[in-house]
């Protein structure tokens, strides 16, 4: 086996066809990641002139004149051949030294358990991955539930079936219920024009605002898809006011028809029973509901009303809802039915074989913090995928210390 530098060309020919590629290993995010002050190298093991294991190393100036190193999503190799393994990180570590580098972090793309949508177990996985990676001198730094690390821990994905129906039926009923709503509404989400970058920015920033969280600048986005556009769509979501009105009509004409239906029942009883009154009741209060919104729905003077944002990714065999932003003043429409269903259909057409609804948190009681999160992708059947987590590989234990200590009062002043 030889450690080798790796060009550009033939690293992405390699990443593209190895089972853990995620967007974090394409050459595109390193020259992203250029632009925010880190520096990227391919590195590689071949045997017999051929690849057989690879990683993109991100490197960034820490304390003094040292450099923590980052492999983001890990190493693309087989986790499970200790041999191999052993020999890259060998040459991976003193690569890293000779680079005046403290530290290496990684954070495999690899399974480490299969939980169903409640979070029972199904099947563990690369449990080797993880037995290997201290064999060879990492710090597993946790098996966290929530956010603490790099990239998410839990992930939340679905098989694609063999068509667009057989797929949209394989999902909870009030989950398809809420997909066609959503599309019965006039909720219309499509990838932006080329002039729309600047409203695809203002409807996530909206939304960074509103929830308090932060959001890259501007050019951070426009950059990542002009170095990653092969494997990126960004998509608006908006209102078809016009449609929308003729939903709210036809909507009140069918609750005016079941109005009268229900009445001519009551005309046959002298004595009506309380399950008619109670349908009548629910009936006559879902009318005036839809009244109420036909009124407001006429003194909306635009054509579209932007809804929201979505940023997906497509890579390996699954597409991801990487990011998204809402506009909460319009939070009472099914936007995000409408966006998974179109990302769903960028799949199809990519010709994947997974939707993947990427970062959850693995605590799944519904009175945890980030439950949100996952509520409305429940209804989609997911199965979560639990990964095998961070790992530090310490080069300099001193500074390794410090450098922790200076990332956690960072962290508290940023939160």
């Amino acid at each position: 086996m030889e450690f080798v530098i790796l060009d550009e060309k033939e690293y992405l020919s390699y990443a593209l066809k190895n089972e853990f590629v995620s967007i974090y290993q394409l050459p595109g995010w390193g020259k992203l990641k250029k632009e925010n002050g880190w520096d990227y190298y391919f590195v590689g093991v071949k045997k017999k002139d051929k690849i057989c294991g690879a990683a993109m190393l991100l490197r960034k100036k820490a304390v003094l004149n040292l450099y923590i190193f980052y492999s983001p999503r890990g190493f693309l190799l087989d986790y499970n051949d200790i041999e191999l393994l052993k020999f890259f990180n060998e040459c991976v570590i003193k690569f890293v030294k000779e680079h005046k580098g403290l530290m290496l972090k990684i954070d495999p793309n690899v399974i480490y358990n299969v939980l169903d949508k409640d979070g029972n177990l199904l099947n563990e996985e690369n449990h080797d991955c993880y037995d290997n990676l201290l064999k060879v001198g990492y710090k597993h730094l946790g098996f966290t539930k929530n956010f603490e690390t790099m990239q998410p821990r839990y992930l939340c994905r679905y098989d694609i079936l063999d068509s667009y129906e057989d797929t949209l039926n394989s999902f909870t009923k009030s989950t398809k219920k809420n997909i066609i709503k959503a599309e019965e509404e006039g909720i219309v989400t499509r990838p932006i024009n080329e002039d729309e970058y600047d409203l695809f920015y203002s409807l996530l920033k909206k939304s960074a605002d509103n929830k308090h969280f932060i959001l890259r600048p501007s050019w951070y986005y426009k950059k990542m898809y002009d170095y990653l556009k092969d494997y990126l769509t960004y998509f608006i979501t908006y209102l078809d006011v016009s449609k929308y009105r003729n939903y709210l009509n036809n909507n009140l004409r069918e609750l005016e028809s079941k109005h009268k239906e229900i009445k001519d029942k009551m005309s046959k009883y002298a004595n009506v029973g309380s399950k008619l009154n109670n349908e009548l009741d629910m009936v006559e209060k879902r009318i005036d509901n839809v009244k109420k919104e036909i009124s407001e729905a006429k003194d909306i003077k635009e054509d579209k009303i932007y809804l929201g944002a979505l940023m997906s990714v497509f890579t390996g065999n699954e597409g991801i809802t990487f990011m998204s932003g809402t506009d909460s003043a319009y939070r009472k429409y099914n936007m995000k039915y409408s966006f998974y269903n179109e990302h769903l259909k960028e799949c199809i057409k990519r010709k994947l074989k997974y939707v993947n609804y990427y970062g959850i948190s693995g605590d799944l009681n519904p009175n945890s913090e980030f439950y949100h999160i996952y509520e409305i992708k429940k209804g989609y059947n997911p199965k979560i995928l639990e990964l095998v987590g961070e790992f530090d590989y310490v080069v300099n234990k001193l500074k390794y210390i410090e450098y922790n200590v200076a990332l956690k009062v960072y962290k508290l002043l940023k939160k």
